[in-house]
């Protein structure tokens, strides 16, 4: 039996010595764009920003000790499936299976968390903890040893992964509880600027796609030499992805949103988690694409922590994702798609002035043509303010923008959202009118403002470095989409205990 999945392309192998072609260089663009200006998003001379702390080292004991001494992971183990009066009864009560599920990011399989959990050492801590938080009559009916590997596999086959999705939220809402307690996502007293939201009310998120424990997406293959037939085990739910870059990767794609304190090291806190599709709907009907995903995950966010200010992400998110966050009152920032065309926008006349407005590269320009007809010049207009205005349905921005003309100074309002008349349909081309959300950025990423806010996304990066380097080989240890999420549940659960042992609870 062949799987359907051996028809796909498989990642590209750059490893065998051989030097990887140079990318084309990017086509200039058939205009001349002017210089930025200074204005509310920044200054060209301002210097950059200085680095944060390095986070120090943590041994896995200490990394253990802050896991089982969170008490959020017993809040969350009280809604697990226990016993049930029908099959195999579990051997240990589920607070144990879900700091085994958290430990396997600090052992790098079951296999060695289970001999761990064997070891008096590793083993009386865990009852100590439980002692501590659930009482003594719960640590006197542990074993003498914890799970082995036989009764973890019963147990994250036969419980866990069916209750995945109740596990993913009851851990979200512990999660989004803990920020709030740090002070994160939080109405500060500290004034600032729209575009320069503090650091802890910026969430930034990203996507990633996890190794599978199996690299094969065809259950039998023949050598071709030798004919000998050799058999695999697949990962179902695998399929190729295409990354940044153009590369092709091979697995299952997650989704993280997360968020930290500023210049400070150990503070992030990971507030969602979610497997989203990578192939086309047909195949996968249960999940949603990576933007949808995302739409709706800060959306349930937000509606517990109002203080969110802004969210970063990358290019992977279009205009069509941006405008229902934007409408929420939030700062959506992300980069700038290449090969976006500049777009018409307004002819603003007002007495004897005419000017052409433009949205060019993100941002409002004016468009002069020379004399001869040959080349197109935007000029980029300053904006004064990122204005707010909250309604009863949606929130809206606008851009203050000024027009330097030689006959008087000219003061604009530019909605950065999407409008009403944006929405319409052209009857030409039977698409809408405008995508303005698409060209037209409340901060334009080649900016100050832009860049600070670009490096927030990189700390989703981190993230997902950190997960793939938890486990041998970077290939995480569960077979399926819903045993890799309930693995990266464990890994942020571990995340979140480190960043609530090391900085302070607010009530």
């Amino acid at each position: 039996m062949i799987s359907r999945k051996a028809a796909l392309p498989r990642p590209t192998d750059t490893s065998g010595g051989k030097k990887r072609a140079r990318k084309a260089a990017k086509k200039p663009p058939p205009y001349v764009y002017g210089p930025i200006p200074d204005d509310t998003f920044g200054a060209a001379s301002a210097p950059p920003l200085p680095k944060g702390p390095q986070a120090p080292h943590l041994i896995p004991t200490v990394r253990f000790a802050h896991l089982i001494n969170n008490p959020d992971v017993y809040s969350a183990a009280a809604t697990l499936p226990g016993s049930s009066p029908v099959g195999r009864r579990p051997h240990h009560p589920p607070v144990v299976y879900l700091i085994f599920l958290c430990s396997i990011s600090i052992f790098g399989s079951a296999r060695s968390t289970a001999s761990h959990f064997q070891h008096e050492d590793w083993w009386e801590p865990v009852r100590a903890a439980i002692r501590t938080h659930m009482g003594d009559e719960a640590a006197d009916a542990l074993k003498p040893a914890g799970p082995t590997r036989s009764n973890w596999n019963h147990y994250f086959r036969r419980h866990l992964k069916p209750a995945h999705d109740k596990i993913r939220d009851i851990s979200s809402k512990l999660w989004i509880e803990q920020a709030l307690a740090h002070g994160m996502l939080s109405e500060t007293g500290k004034r600032t600027s729209r575009v320069r939201p503090e650091r802890q009310q910026v969430i930034h998120g990203d996507a990633t796609v996890a190794k599978p424990q199996s690299g094969h997406s065809a259950h039998k293959t023949v050598d071709k030499k030798t004919g000998e037939v050799r058999h695999h085990r697949v990962h179902e739910d695998a399929g190729v992805t295409v990354e940044g870059g153009g590369n092709l990767v091979y697995g299952n794609k997650f989704l993280s949103t997360a968020v930290r304190l500023a210049d400070t090291a150990h503070s992030r806190v990971i507030l969602a988690l979610e497997s989203v599709r990578h192939r086309s709907p047909e195949d996968d009907p249960q999940r949603e694409s990576e933007g949808i995903a995302l739409v709706e995950m800060v959306k349930r966010i937000i509606a517990r922590a109002p203080g969110t200010k802004a969210v970063t992400y990358d290019a992977a998110l279009r205009g069509k994702h941006r405008a229902p966050l934007i409408s929420q009152g939030l700062l959506v920032f992300t980069p700038q798609h290449d090969g976006l065309t500049p777009q018409s926008l307004l002819r603003h006349k007002e007495g004897p002035c005419a000017h052409d407005l433009y949205v060019a590269e993100a941002r409002v320009c004016e468009r002069r043509i020379t004399v001869d007809g040959k080349t197109t010049h935007y000029t980029p207009l300053p904006v004064e303010e990122l204005e707010h205005r909250e309604g009863k349905s949606s929130t809206r921005f606008y851009h203050r923008i000024t027009i330097n003309c030689p006959v008087k100074t000219h003061t604009l309002h530019i909605r950065c959202d999407e409008t009403d008349e944006d929405r319409q349909i052209d009857p030409k081309t039977k698409k809408q009118r405008f995508n303005r959300t698409e060209h037209l950025r409340q901060v334009p990423p080649d900016t100050p403002a832009g860049r600070r806010l670009k490096g927030f996304r990189q700390d989703s990066e981190s993230i997902h470095s950190r997960f793939d380097q938890s486990y041998p080989h970077k290939r995480v240890p569960a077979y399926g989409a819903r045993g890799a999420l309930l693995i990266y549940l464990g890994y942020a659960w571990l995340n979140n205990s480190i960043t609530r042992a090391l900085n302070a609870i607010f009530s």
